[in-house]
């Protein structure tokens, strides 16, 4: 719960036996979490579908920055088969504590 709320800065807007709802502002929820299968279960094998990753969408650039700083300080770095950006986007994909791919990006 600490990832998403004090490192990526989403708000904790409900709660359900074994799960977490997340959003950025007032909403509902963009971001859950549960441990409804149990916790420390193997990943997904990769032979099959599933999701591989998620994104969010920062607002700009100067909170883009902001981010990035947050996961330095906590020392969390992205993997570096991931990594990319341009001169009209950024981007960075990093891993949360279960390992899931998260791309950050701004436009």
């Amino acid at each position: 719960m600490m990832f998403y709320r004090e490192i990526l800065g989403l708000n904790l807007t409900a709660t359900y036996p074994g799960a977490y709802f997340f959003a950025a502002g007032k909403y509902h929820h963009h971001v859950a979490t549960n441990i409804w299968l149990g916790s420390h279960i193997h990943q997904a094998s990769s032979e099959h579908v599933g999701l591989n990753h998620f994104g969010i969408e920062l607002p700009n650039n100067e909170q883009y920055e902001k981010t990035a700083k947050k996961l330095r300080q906590y020392k969390i770095e992205e993997p570096a088969q991931y990594g990319q950006s341009n001169e009209s986007s950024k981007s960075i994909f990093l891993l949360d504590t279960d390992s899931i791919t998260i791309r950050l990006y701004s436009k």
